[in-house]
């Protein structure tokens, strides 16, 4: 029998607050200029694969991209919680788990490649059940098989809104190349130009709307209603100082764990509050 994990994935709700996220917090999109800064300092070293600094600018540029994708989920949770976008310290939470992250990585691409040689779609639904290993492995602190099987449970249920999601940044992000395409049949160095520009908001919004799509809908998500000491209440209200309503306890309300601030339910193993970002 399966298990639900999470709450049902609006996607409206995740891609229109994903740019929102991004334009309140333009600093969402500096991973992305690093990854792209160093990108162009490799091409711009040679087509040479003789050359030794060309290696090596790519091996960096592999590695901080894989450090970028672990970055996001820390970020988009301080801005979810109200707190303060650190890009170094999130960077430096991803650096310790990078390890982790290349291995799950490497086996994701090994299933879904494998998903897609045999009959495509079995590809693309691995792609849905995976697609959220790196929030699962940075905000729940698991590893490269635990970080798997959290992303499965989340997504095995919600592949067509997760597919929804994915259509619409691959379109997005195709417009965005024809667009550079089209400026580079006149100047292929204007079209290089502006499609790097584009890509790096277009990136981060796919790095936000994952990262947002776990934290706001995954297994530590909010619900609409929680419970504190047996009495069931309303999630905070948007509007400072509103008391909360009251309503009597269940004499079986089961044993639940909260959060010291908030008062919002969490996960006995989580690291942190998805309502209101305090570190447990």
């Amino acid at each position: 029998m399966k298990t639900t994990v999470g709450r049902p994935i609006q996607v409206g709700d995740v891609l229109s607050r994903g740019v929102d996220l991004i334009r309140k917090n333009p600093e969402l999109m500096i991973p992305q200029a690093i990854v792209l800064v160093l990108s162009l300092a490799t091409d711009a070293v040679g087509a040479s694969t003789l050359s030794l600094i060309r290696i090596a600018l790519s091996i960096v540029t592999g590695v901080v991209s894989i450090i970028v994708l672990g970055t996001y989920p820390s970020m988009v949770q301080a801005v979810l919680g109200g707190g303060h976008i650190s890009v170094t310290d999130s960077m430096g939470k991803a650096y310790h788990r990078f390890w982790t992250l290349l291995f799950a990585g490497i086996l994701i691409g090994i299933i879904v490649a494998l998903g897609l040689v045999a009959l495509i779609v079995p590809g693309i639904i691995f792609i849905t059940w995976y697609i959220y290993f790196v929030p699962a492995i940075m905000l729940e602190d698991k590893g490269v098989i635990a970080g798997m099987g959290a992303s499965k449970a989340f997504g095995r249920d919600k592949k067509w809104s997760t597919f929804s999601i994915g259509i619409v940044l691959a379109i997005v992000t195709l417009v965005a190349y024809a667009i550079g395409a089209a400026i580079g049949l006149s100047s292929a160095l204007a079209g290089q130009v502006v499609y790097s520009f584009l890509s790096v908001p277009l990136e981060a919004w796919v790095a936000v709307c994952i990262a947002y799509t776990y934290i706001t809908y995954g297994p530590s998500s909010v619900p609409q209603t929680t419970e504190i000491l047996g009495y069931a209440i309303p999630p905070p209200s948007p509007i400072q100082g509103q008391p909360p309503t009251i309503i009597p306890p269940s004499t079986n309300a089961p044993q639940k764990n909260f959060c010291r601030n908030c008062g919002s339910p969490i996960q006995p193993d989580s690291k942190f509050c998805s309502n209101c970002g305090t570190v447990l």
